[in-house]
This record gives structure tokens, sequence and C-alpha cells, in this order.
């Protein structure tokens, strides 16, 4: 093999190798991007949770009782009202006896 075939191999080789690490280097950067894009999702994902089990902890997901009741035309009692009523009528219970 002539020295100019040599070389030309040579920098063919290097090129060759100089391309693939190149491509190995975007693959690494590529896969940095979509794991910051995941923990950025993580974190998202996360807001949202602890957003959701908030108002669902404090009602703002589903209609109250109250409301159903009101919507449908009927008579609601709070919890208030009715312990007072339960209340009321064991006494008049106690005093029958």
């Amino acid at each position: 093999m002539s020295r100019s075939r040599s070389e030309a191999a040579f920098l063919s080789e290097k090129r060759t190798k100089q391309e693939m690490i190149w491509c190995v280097g975007a693959l690494f950067a590529f896969a940095d991007s979509i794991e910051a894009k995941v923990t950025a999702a993580r974190e998202k994902t996360e807001k949202l949770r602890q957003s959701i089990l908030e108002k669902a902890f404090s009602g703002q997901l589903v209609e109250t009782e109250a409301e159903i009741a009101r919507r449908e035309g009927r008579d609601y009692e709070t919890a208030e009202v009715l312990l007072e009523r339960i209340k009321a009528e064991k006494g008049n219970k106690k005093k029958k006896r």
C-alpha cells in the first residue's frame, strides 16, 4: 500500500471516529434534554396532584349535599341542625319514660 493510500485511510478513519464522537455527544445532549423534561413533568405532576387534593378536601370538586338538595328542590339540614334535632328527640324520649 502506498503512503498516500495509507494516509487517506488514516484520515478517513480519523474522520469517522470524529463523526462517531460527535454523534455520541449529540445523543448524550438529547438524553440530557429528555431527562430535564421528565424532571419538569414530574414537578408539574406533583403540583397538580397537590392542587387536586386541596380542592377535593375543601369540597370544590363535587357538589355539596346542600347544593344538590337546592337544585332538586328539597329540604336540607346542616349537621348542626341535625344534631340539635337528635338531641331534642332524645330529651323528649327521656322525659316520656
